[in-house]
């Protein structure tokens, strides 16, 4: 991870994803957009974070698995390297709650039952799928999945890139002088042991100590305490 803040413009940043192709007069009105803020992970259980409600049929599927499927859709659907990235992704969240799960249940067990060690899995960073990342002067860099950690950010770009040589290289140097760190994942590597734990660092490996209330996406808000 880089070793100073990323920069990102707005006030708060606001990141749109699930984004096809950056539009041509760079307005961002109507697309999806997550506020991101300086020291709070961006979470799968970000308020401003729609899982849609379960299809017709669909009603007892699991939300994690919802949750999976709904980020592969944003990130296009027919995209094998997203798909997997995805996949292996919560693989690695599902094994760090395993290998806590007795930390995390002592964490949790003055909830009164609320809560399971599974559910920690939502307060887990979100990677957001295609998105546009707002530096100065109004440019928007796209990228293949993006996270927020905080004190750090990290662009994924898959390999191959769709992008010249030139175009990708500027892509990487914006990106780099934001303060982000750069990514370029092939298919390949996503099965690679420890790619995950690399790409999240300690805050964002670190994502089960301290959400107190880890509840799903578009479950009701519990009141506050």
């Amino acid at each position: 991870m880089t070793g100073r803040p990323p920069t990102l413009a707005g006030a708060p940043p606001l990141v749109a994803y699930g984004v096809a192709k950056a539009p041509a007069n760079g307005s961002l009105d109507g697309f999806l957009r997550m506020p991101v803020r300086p020291g709070e992970l961006l979470r799968l259980n970000d308020e401003a974070f729609d899982l849609p409600p379960p299809a017709i049929g669909q009603e007892n599927t699991p939300t994690d698995v919802r949750l999976a499927e709904h980020l592969k859709r944003l990130a296009g659907g027919w995209n094998r390297s997203a798909g997997l990235f995805i996949d292996f992704y919560f693989a690695h969240l599902r094994a760090i709650i395993a290998g806590h799960r007795e930390e995390i249940g002592e964490r949790l067990g003055g909830m009164a039952g609320l809560f399971v060690p599974e559910d920690v899995l939502y307060a887990a960073p979100l990677p957001l799928p295609r998105a546009l990342v707002p530096l100065a002067a109004g440019v928007q860099i796209p990228v293949d999945m993006f996270l927020w950690l905080g004190e750090t950010a990290a662009a994924v770009l898959f390999e191959p890139s769709a992008l010249l040589p030139s175009a990708e290289r500027r892509r990487q140097e914006h990106l780099a002088a934001a303060g982000i760190t750069v990514r370029r994942i092939s298919a390949a590597d996503l099965s690679r042991p420890g790619l995950f734990a690399e790409l999240l660092g300690e805050r964002g490996n670190g994502f089960w100590r301290d959400n107190v209330l880890p509840i799903a996406p578009g479950a009701p808000r519990l009141p506050s305490f």
